[in-house]
């Protein structure tokens, strides 16, 4: 594949970028350049830069525009489901719009490595991050690791009767239509429900490397279950009991616990839990495109301060290693009682698509 690097960001543009991601203290002896990037930044100039993301809801959006106005930059964004942003960006491959992605998993990123979407950078922080964590050969980088889980509501489910693994769930007669189960596929936790089932029927003679009892698993694990409609809240059910078996990402839980008033309980099955980080990369717009906002914007929000203050506010558990001590304590709890699955991203990559293809034609009810 054809290899492209990113030119270097010339003096001028890291010094503009330091003053204005200048610490509080800094800033009280530069008044003088705050105020004209502020005002550049109220003005529509400074850092251009059209963000696409899965991960700007719950007030993520506005507090990252926030932060990212004050420090110089005028930001636009595209937000949608993980599986949402990954099809635009590709069907956008010839007339590319988004100068920077983050969110999407290693499997999405790899699809976009291979289909030379990609930019090749590195980023101020990079060696903030542990090298096996880093594994996008500098087209992309992991920001927030994100672990996907089954959960059950211990006010209506004992912990006698809780499932121990997904597989669990299609055999449980007493909670038929009381678990939860993806309404589509069109966002990665959703798929990630999916992945944690089939890929424990690996199986090179099988259909799409899965064996048929994979298959036969995941259609009676969706028919057994419950779809959310619409017209419901999916956190509701759970926290009043209608559906209190059900699976989340651990940066969520707790701002969902705080916002509908439960406790779940996290279920670490002997396969472990999927484990992804969600990784940032630079949209590849030709070989002479500048590219130097975007990598300004991928410094800025990937530092140590801005990813330590952002899961201070909305959770999960930073790549960078100068963050991690600022997750919530929650989510450290969560991670301390989780086991990471091995996961072979590539063979995901490799087959994804079809898979998700497979279960939404054929096997959702």
């Amino acid at each position: 594949m054809k290899k492209k690097w990113l030119t270097t960001l010339t003096s001028a543009s890291a010094l503009l970028l330091l003053s204005a991601c200048a610490s509080g203290d800094e800033a009280d002896t530069s008044n003088d350049t705050e105020e004209a990037s502020s005002d550049e930044a109220s003005s529509g100039e400074g850092y251009e830069v059209l963000v696409y993301s899965n991960s700007l809801a719950g007030g993520r959006q506005e507090w990252i525009d926030e932060q990212a106005t004050e420090a110089g930059f005028n930001l636009q964004f595209v937000e949608g489901g993980g599986g949402e942003i990954h099809n635009r960006l590709l069907a956008e491959a010839n007339s590319p719009q988004a100068d920077v992605v983050f969110g999407l998993d290693e499997a999405m990123f790899f699809e976009l490595w291979d289909e030379d979407m990609l930019v090749q950078f590195e980023p101020e922080w990079v060696g903030e991050i542990p090298d096996d964590a880093n594994i996008g050969d500098q087209y992309f980088h992991p920001l927030v690791e994100q672990r996907i889980f089954m959960m059950y509501n211990p006010e209506f489910v004992s912990e006698d009767e809780a499932p121990s693994n997904w597989q669990d769930l299609s055999g449980m007669e007493d909670f038929e239509g009381m678990y939860r189960v993806p309404e589509n596929l069109d966002g990665g936790t959703n798929q990630k429900a999916i992945l944690s089932i089939i890929l424990q029927y690996v199986d090179e003679d099988g259909e799409m490397g899965i064996a048929q009892e994979g298959w036969d698993e995941v259609e009676a694990y969706l028919a057994n279950g419950y779809q959310t409609p619409e017209n419901e809240e999916q956190l509701q059910n759970f926290a009043d009991g209608s559906v209190p078996i059900s699976y989340h990402f651990m940066g969520g839980i707790p701002n969902a616990e705080q916002e509908f008033g439960f406790d779940a309980v996290i279920i670490n099955p002997d396969q472990g839990v999927i484990t992804m980080r969600e990784q940032i990369g630079i949209i590849n717009k030709g070989d002479d495109y500048d590219y130097s906002d975007a990598q300004a914007f991928i410094d800025w929000f990937g530092s140590a301060d801005m990813q330590a203050a952002f899961v201070e506010e909305f959770g999960g558990l930073p790549v960078n290693e100068n963050a991690v001590d600022s997750a919530p304590e929650r989510i450290q709890e969560i991670a301390e009682a989780t086991d990471p699955m091995d996961v072979d991203w590539n063979f995901v990559r490799e087959n994804l698509n079809q898979w998700v293809e497979k279960v939404e034609l054929e096997l959702m009810p």
